[in-house]
């Protein structure tokens, strides 16, 4: 009988599921997949082609933020930026991409996922407003 709960890897206090790890693994450089994440949505890989399907602005008027020490992108939609505090946080979808030497969208790694859900263990909180939660990424 097979069993199709769902696992996962966990690594210190970062949890990365399976089918994230076996979509990466199982890439033979035919498809481009990347990381989106969203309030409403968990920490998901994607093809380029889907893209745009959760942030319909990527590679035409989002902002990029490069992640330190790394070659990865944070992609979002600018207008989708609260400014409180002095802080900056991101509410809507995110994007996470990496790119070749050329400026070219390329293939996220097991290890880039890794890095960036450390990211988001260090930078995501929750703002409350009128009783409700608003699940943000602060990105200063």
């Amino acid at each position: 009988m097979k069993n199709n709960a769902t696992c996962t890897i966990r690594s210190e206090e970062i949890t990365i599921d399976v089918r994230i790890c076996a979509a990466l693994a199982a890439n033979r450089g035919c498809e481009v997949y990347l990381a989106a994440i969203a309030p409403d949505m968990e920490l998901t890989v994607i093809t380029l082609d889907e893209a745009p399907d959760i942030l319909p602005c990527f590679e035409e008027d989002d902002a990029c933020l490069n992640l330190p020490n790394t070659s990865l992108l944070l992609c979002y939609n600018p207008a989708q930026v609260l400014k409180m505090g002095g802080k900056h946080y991101l509410t809507g979808p995110v994007i996470l991409a990496r790119t070749n030497m050329d400026g070219e969208v390329i293939s996220l790694t097991i290890d880039e996922v890794y890095l960036f859900q450390k990211y988001l263990a260090s930078h995501s909180i929750t703002l409350m407003a009128d009783d409700q939660k608003l699940p943000c990424i602060c990105i200063d």
